[in-house]
Formats: structure tokens, C-alpha cells, sequence
């Protein structure tokens, strides 16, 4: 992740363990900056999304991408998505 923002160590170790991440909601696992913004999803389900400014997410749009931080908007309602802190 040379032009991204690194995972925290234990991100990425609650990644790989069972029950450590929350399933009920959409967790952030990465952003990446350069070239363009675009960030790494994990959607309830389990699946991994890529997605950029403009995409949907959830029925929200991805308004803003930033390192460690992603901003979704429904119905002028904004979410904002971190990195899961461990």
C-alpha cells in the first residue's frame, strides 16, 4: 500500500479473526489516495467492495474519501466510516 493508507496492525489481525469486526454494519478496511481516492468496504454479508467518489454503497453514496476515513450520504444524511480502531 505504497500510495494508501496503511492498516493498522490491529485492524488487519481483527480482520482475520472471527467475531472481531462487527457484521451488522459496513466496516471500512482501507483507503487508498493516489492515483484516485478509492476505499476498500466490507459489507454485512462479508464481501469486499472497491469503491470510488460517486459510487453507491448501501443504498449511500460515496460523497468523500479520505486517508482512514470514507463519507457516505442518503437523503442529505451523512455516515462517515473509520478504520475500526482494534
Amino acid at each position: 500500500m505504497a500510495d494508501g493508507t496503511r492498516t493498522p496492525a490491529k485492524v488487519t489481525q481483527a480482520a482475520t479473526n472471527k467475531g472481531a469486526l462487527s457484521l451488522r454494519d459496513l466496516t471500512l478496511v482501507g483507503t487508498f489516495i493516489k492515483p484516485r481516492p478509492e476505499a476498500l468496504i466490507r459489507h454485512r454479508s462479508g464481501r469486499i467492495e472497491k469503491v470510488t467518489l460517486g459510487d453507491t454503497v448501501d443504498r449511500k453514496q460515496v460523497v468523500a474519501i479520505n486517508s482512514g476515513l470514507v463519507v457516505l450520504m442518503r437523503n442529505g444524511q451523512a455516515d462517515t466510516l473509520t478504520l475500526p480502531t482494534g
